[in-house]
């Protein structure tokens, strides 16, 4: 006995008491029935509770079993206290040949193995989910149904529905699918698990709204994709008020984040609980406002919105929130040149301030003065920070993050525009407008591949849109020099009757086919004259001359640069602070063989808008100088400001450079044969 080693008598006295056997019996059925327990948890809807109940009890119940087994055994009269064993016992089970001593050793490591792994699934490990790895706070809120079937009630159903968006978005704890993309899903036949497939969330939100009279009713059911199971489901009704409606959608929220287990900070519920307005009729009239401004970018519903949040602003005159819709249709007029007027931008400063002076802190406020500092006074810095401001209020606002990174792309910032457009993206999976952008930034920052992506899924959310066709036409060019793809993107875009002739001739002329006298008939399709964007101002005139000039039509092309002289001097005189209308006439008086005064008017349009200004549409001016240095015979100044676009984010490449006639006179020159060589 004394020659045998300690540790071989305690594990005989393990064997000896069955220890061994019980580990293993009890582990494996431990494992066994935490299983079984996650079975009936999902198929009954238990509570997670239950599970981990189940688990923690099979963790505790391990060491009581074991020190059971070593304590007590069992006799044919019964349970009793194992006695001590004698030299001889302890001997021979020393004794037995290995092959009889293992295997109770190795059955009971499996099974603490079996209990331990069990206890892991069930405390340790994070639930997955399907698709693209939704997370359990992840929300798609389906457009409501109108219960009333009434056109009338329509509008108010839509308001709910927003202003829900609104009230979840206020969540930082929630990841909410913005409006854009849930839209599509009205009166949809799909299932809640396709639709949360496509979207990337792990639960839905279906709702129906009834009005009648001065009564409302609204019907709610949040679903689990997975299960297709109900988490929660509540009916509210009662009076028609303001405060009982936005109560109302405090509650759905509040419940929503209960069911995903998302936490509310006290600021968010104080976000949550305040009401704008206690008038209801404003509050429609602010809903409609709203809408008005969601379905485009024309002058008519800019200008329709005005008047019903003047309205809305007439009967409540403390409503917060409508001064920054109000200040925000000012921010768009100007911006999509529908008016640039002084008193427009006056508004959109004046209107966003009386919002966070009624309301210090209203997101809405922060978010209008960001449109404001963005979009009329093109300070971006402070733009940034008001938008930081509407985003710690609205962290899940897909709108707000669109904005914070179309402010960085201005600015130059593309990266971090980028990490913006990425989020936008994962809010709003199913806008292709948010994947446009996505591909436009990727363009910009020559990763061709990833804008192609972007590009594709845009195109196959809106196949009737130009733009889609044209991208690609344009993606093929700057990414490859591939024009008959190119050509075969328009072609396609022609065919489903949804391409736009006022393309036409920027590719046959400057791309394509250097056809420049189809490119000069193209320009006539031009609409109101002109091919007018926030990057360029090319009036029909400057665009023949420009395309009989690469012809080699002097005498024409000298007629249509006197007509765009002309035109241009006209747009100067009006706004000469309009970077765009410089360079036009820089270009025109470039084709009349007047110099310097060319040069002067392409100076000052790059002065009015350079890329230390903003780094997107300053980079157009500085191309248009670089032609009109071109166009007078300044070669190596063209080819320096050549050198910069290729060195910053932009729309040019090597391969644009070597496609487009406007700089067949650089051809041949050493500097810029190296700059267009083999990308």
């Amino acid at each position: 006995m004394p020659d045998t080693p300690a540790y071989q008598r305690f594990f005989a006295e393990l064997k000896r008491r069955r220890v061994f056997r019980v580990a293993a019996v009890y582990g494996a059925t431990a494992f066994v029935i935490v299983q079984v327990a996650d079975v009936l948890q999902e198929a009954l809807r238990l509570p997670e509770a239950f599970l981990t109940g189940v688990a923690v009890l099979a963790l505790l119940g391990f060491p009581l079993a074991v020190v059971l087994a070593w304590a007590y055994e069992r006799t044919p009269q019964g349970v009793v206290r194992t006695g001590s064993a004698t030299a001889q016992e302890i001997e021979e089970i020393v004794a037995q040949p290995a092959s009889r001593r293992w295997p109770s050793g190795l059955l009971a490591l499996i099974g603490v193995v079996a209990l331990a792994v069990a206890a892991w699934l069930t405390l340790v490990r994070q639930p997955s989910a399907t698709g693209e790895s939704p997370t359990d706070a992840s929300i798609a809120v389906l457009p409501f149904s109108n219960l009333s079937g009434d056109d009338e009630t329509q509008p108010f159903v839509d308001g709910v529905h927003d202003d829900l968006l609104t009230q979840l978005s206020k969540i930082r704890a929630l990841t909410v699918i913005s409006r854009t993309s849930v839209q599509e899903y009205r009166n949809t036949t799909k299932n809640v698990r396709d639709i949360a497939a496509e979207l990337g969330v792990s639960t839905v939100l279906e709702g129906g709204v009834q009005r009648s009279g001065e009564q409302y009713r609204i019907n709610v059911q949040l679903i689990d994709a997975d299960t297709d199971g109900h988490l929660w489901a509540e009916r509210y009704q009662g009076e028609l008020t303001t405060e009982n409606i936005f109560d109302v959608q405090t509650q759905i929220a509040t419940s929503i984040a209960d069911a995903l287990e998302a936490n509310l900070t006290e600021g968010e519920r104080a976000n949550l609980e305040r009401l704008p307005t206690q008038d209801l009729e404003a509050y429609e009239l602010y809903q409609r406002a709203r809408e008005e401004t969601n379905v485009g970018v024309a002058e008519l519903g800019f200008r329709t919105a005005d008047r019903l949040i003047d309205r809305a602003i007439e009967r409540d005159s403390a409503f917060a929130e409508a001064y920054a819709v109000k200040a925000i249709i000012a921010s768009y007029m100007y911006w999509f040149f529908h008016d640039r007027s002084d008193s427009v931008v006056a508004a959109a400063d004046r209107f966003s301030r009386r919002a966070l002076e009624l309301a210090p802190g209203l997101a809405e406020g922060h978010w209008a003065r960001g449109h404001y500092y963005y979009r009329t006074a093109l300070d971006y810095d402070r733009a940034s920070e008001e938008v930081r401001l509407a985003q710690s209020s609205r962290p899940g606002d897909g709108e707000i993050e669109g904005l914070a990174g179309d402010i960085l792309r201005r600015k130059g910032d593309m990266e971090g525009a980028l990490e913006h457009y990425q989020r936008a993206v994962k809010l709003a999976p199913r806008d292709a407008q948010a994947n446009i952008t996505l591909g436009e930034t990727f363009a910009l920052l020559r990763d061709y591949e990833e804008a192609e992506a972007a590009y594709a899924r845009a195109l196959e959310l809106r196949p009737d849109l130009e733009g889609n066709y044209t991208r690609m036409a344009w993606l093929r060019i700057v990414a490859t020099g591939d024009t008959t793809d190119a050509r075969g993107w328009l072609e396609e875009s022609q065919s489903l009757g949804v391409f736009m002739p006022r393309d036409r001739a920027m590719y046959e002329h400057e791309m394509l086919g250097r056809n420049f006298a189809a490119a000069a008939e193209a320009t006539a399709l031009w609409p109101d004259g002109a091919s007018d964007s926030q990057f360029r101002y090319i009036p029909r005139s400057l665009g023949i001359g420009l395309a009989l000039r690469a012809g080699g039509d002097s005498a024409a092309a000298r007629d249509a640069f006197d007509s765009a002289r002309v035109h241009m001097e006209e747009r100067v005189a009006s706004d000469p602070t309009e970077p765009r209308y410089r360079s036009a006439l820089g270009l025109a008086l470039a084709g009349l063989g007047r110099d310097e005064e060319a040069m002067r008017e392409g100076e000052e349009g790059l002065r009015l808008m350079p890329p230390a200004r903003e780094a997107w549409r300053g980079a157009y001016r500085v191309a248009d100088v670089a032609r009109i240095y071109t166009m007078t015979g300044r070669y190596e100044e063209a080819i320096d400001r050549l050198e910069y676009l290729l060195s910053v984010p932009s729309d040019w490449s090597r391969w644009t450079l070597r496609l487009d006639p406007a700089w067949d006179a650089l051809r041949g020159n050493q500097r810029f044969e190296a700059l267009v060589g083999e990308p």
